[in-house]
């Protein structure tokens, strides 16, 4: 790995952990104990490695199956373990991942640091599964771009992506703009209908009964919201990014809502049909961050790992392997990022990040009127 001065830093830090005498050798001890499934994970012997203070150390990571699990398993995973001695343990998981936190006891997670949503960041809140992590403390903070941290900021942003048309250019005879097209331009459309959340944030931008989104965090935007939903002429609420590539294949669906950055991927992979994509200047997205799991006992090997991430090289390590914005400016993106995902902080004013704790206390009122909408096609 090149020496740039983030990894000068970091190496700095982990000498202070490891020599700043009998309060961190305790802590070192802490973190041999005994930490799930992995190789190497047992207590450790001998003086601590000043440059590796987490060599025979392993740090269980949870994050999204599919592309993210293989970016970190391939390309993530051996740089770290090659700075630091560690071993990164990769679960991918899904609609699963706080299911086993709260069947894990309060003090053997099954994983230390695991990737969510906003809604997942909520409910975790509200049942004590994060151990807090203060993100000023980490040394790539102030890279981070002010609109992807939490009002919380007790999880670390590393990425995020935005939602595109994603259709059969064969099928599809004009050319998807503003999300507002497919209540007049569009016909069979597949939409998320696994949750209300992303066609509903969708929906909230198209509706012009109040400014971008608010229509999703006000009751009495949600009337606006639905009326607009079913404006759209849709062939299918698809539950699964299979599910809406079936869908689109068999002439079921021309187009459909989809995350651009798994749709490149897709696009990149198929010669079935023609796959065109489309990112409106106004859209939704998604902040992949992560969060300490209650009862970790690799809290400091964990906050390294995300500072390690936060680096400019992994951040374009990370950038170069999958089509994702990513947390801090520097960062050397393929051109069909730079040309379809909004990058800056400027930019990211026109995305629709869900803010979960201001529609809870809706959700369940939404959840029953998404699903009679989902009756009616």
């Amino acid at each position: 790995m090149s020496e740039s001065g983030d990894s000068a830093r970091r190496r700095s830090r982990r000498a202070v952990l490891a020599t700043a005498g009998t309060g961190v050798a305790a802590l070192a001890g802490c973190l041999g104990g005994s930490g799930g499934s992995g190789s190497g994970d047992g207590a450790t012997t001998g003086t601590v490695d000043s440059a590796q203070p987490f060599r025979n150390k392993t740090l269980r990571f949870s994050t999204w199956s599919g592309t993210n699990a293989t970016v970190f398993q391939e390309e993530i995973k051996p740089a770290y373990e090659e700075e630091t001695g560690g071993t990164l343990e990769i679960v991918p998981g899904w609609s699963e991942i706080l299911a086993k936190i709260r069947a894990a006891p309060s003090d053997d997670p099954p994983y230390d640091l695991t990737v969510t949503g906003d809604r997942q960041h909520y409910l975790g809140v509200q049942e004590g599964l994060w151990e807090e992590i203060d993100v000023g403390s980490l040394d790539n903070a102030d890279s981070i771009k002010e609109s992807l941290l939490r009002e919380d900021a007790i999880s670390v942003p590393v990425s995020y992506g935005v939602m595109c048309h994603a259709y059969d250019q064969a099928a599809v005879d004009w050319n998807p703009g503003p999300w507002a097209d497919l209540t007049s331009e569009a016909e069979d459309v597949a939409l998320p209908g696994s949750y209300w959340s992303n066609a509903m944030q969708m929906g909230s931008i198209v509706s012009q009964e109040m400014p971008f989104d608010e229509e999703l965090y006000s009751p009495e935007g949600h009337d606006a919201v639905f009326e607009t939903l079913r404006e759209i002429d849709t062939a299918k609420f698809y539950t699964g990014a299979q599910d809406l590539w079936t869908a689109i294949s068999e002439g079921v669906a021309t187009t459909g809502q989809y995350f651009f950055a798994y749709s490149k991927k897709k696009q990149e992979s198929t010669d079935a049909y023609d796959i065109g994509l489309s990112v409106p200047e106004k859209t939704t997205g998604y902040v992949d961050d992560y969060h300490a799991v209650r009862g970790t006992e690799r809290l400091e090997m964990g906050k390294d790992f995300l500072d390690f991430l936060l680096t400019p090289e992994m951040q374009s390590t990370y950038a170069q392997n999958f089509n994702m914005g990513m947390a801090i400016d520097d960062v050397d993106y393929p051109t069909a990022t730079t040309e379809n995902v909004p990058l800056s902080n400027e930019a990211l004013e026109n995305v629709s990040f869900m803010q979960w704790a201001d529609v809870a206390e809706y959700s369940e009122t939404l959840t029953e009127r998404f699903n009679e909408l989902k009756t009616s096609v």
